[in-house]
């Protein structure tokens, strides 16, 4: 079954499982740390995005990657469809150049080309619901009915290939019922166990894996990446089964982002807020592809809920090319470690592992 905490009315489920057709903007992530059957390691994502105005008509895209841990050798891939491109062309693009001077920085910055930058065609794009499924391409995303949370993930385009199940270990959270961050409305399933297999392209090897995955879900409408605003998150899992989601907007006007939200989802799914957080960048890293300079090691201060943590790159080139002028991403699995306090005042170490999502730095 759907069980979810802190459900206030206005995210249902099956309902909200399912494609939003009056949503401008709406994306299914997931993440997964992986261990193969002979111990390798490996960091996967993957975001379904459907965009569109009108109810009918979306345009589609896709992009993953996966970062082999042992040797820090990451690859991005993404794919479009032709009624996305149409929709940039054609009504985004003019409302972005519109809405922002385009300064000579952003017409000269990044001339130098990413092997992975190049977006392939999706072809046979279907959207279905009851139950949800997102079939881009070779590529899908599809649960398993319309009683549970499980899906189920197949990457088979370009060089990575992947097929993982992703089963629940904790209830939905309610990220966002009323979309008050930036107009999306937003759950997640912080922890899943991941089981299934990654086909290696360069030894032909198909490798068992298994490990823990994260998943998200946000629709609504917003306009935020036409107006230069991007976002700082991050997703962690702790060791001790505790998840902390962190989430701040960054305004393209304005010097001082907005106060970030913290919520730490406990073992047994119950969640915590606050907004007294502390975001402290520590070190930069600059693409050789795009230029751009992206602050890709923290310290979190998480006063509330006791909380202090570190979080590192696994890898420092973990950028992600973009369609359109936000030119790209930085997507990257981190380490994780720290402490906390229990009631008792007991400093208790903490370490883990999660993805650091770092957008608008092009801009």
């Amino acid at each position: 079954m759907w069980l979810v905490n802190h459900d206030d009315g206005s995210i249902k489920f099956p309902r909200d499982a399912a494609p939003h057709p009056f949503a401008n903007l709406e994306w299914w992530y997931c993440y997964a740390f992986l261990t193969g059957a002979q111990g390798n390691r490996y960091a996967l994502m993957a975001s379904f995005f459907r965009i569109g105005e009108l109810p009918v008509l979306k345009g589609h895209y896709l992009i993953h990657s996966l970062l082999r841990v042992n040797d820090k050798r990451s690859r991005s891939e993404s794919a479009w469809d032709c009624r996305l491109a149409l929709q940039l062309a054609g009504l985004y693009l003019p409302m972005y150049h519109i809405m922002n001077a385009i300064t000579k920085k952003q017409q000269t910055t990044g001339t130098r080309r990413n092997r992975n930058s190049t977006p392939q065609w999706l072809e046979n794009v279907t959207v279905q619901s009851h139950p949800t499924r997102l079939k881009y391409g070779r590529s899908e995303l599809t649960f398993a009915d319309d009683l549970t949370s499980h899906f189920h993930l197949q990457l088979s385009g370009g060089a990575t290939r992947a097929s993982l199940h992703f089963a629940p270990v904790k209830p939905v959270a309610i990220i966002d019922a009323q979309g008050s961050m930036n107009g999306l409305q937003y759950y997640s399933v912080t922890r899943n166990t991941v089981t299934g297999e990654l086909y290696h392209a360069d030894t032909g090897v198909t490798e068992p894996v298994s490990g823990e995955g994260w998943f998200d879900h946000q629709w609504g409408r917003n306009y935020g990446l036409i107006q230069g605003t991007g976002w700082d998150w991050f997703g962690l899992q702790l060791d001790d089964g505790r998840d902390v989601l962190i989430n701040r907007l960054r305004a393209a006007d304005s010097a001082a982002p907005a106060p970030p939200t913290a919520i730490l989802i406990g073992k047994d799914g119950a969640m915590t807020r606050s907004h007294n957080v502390t975001l402290e960048p520590l070190a930069h890293w600059q693409s050789l592809y795009t230029g751009v300079r992206y602050p890709v090691e923290w310290r979190i201060s998480l006063p509330d809920l006791a909380i202090e943590l570190h979080v590192t790159p696994l890898a420092k080139s973990q950028e992600i090319p973009i369609i359109g002028p936000m030119r790209a991403i930085w997507e990257g699995a981190c380490k994780v470690s720290g402490h906390s306090r229990s009631e008792k005042g007991v400093r208790i170490l903490i370490n883990g592992h999660g993805f650091t999502e770092l957008v608008g730095y092009a801009d």
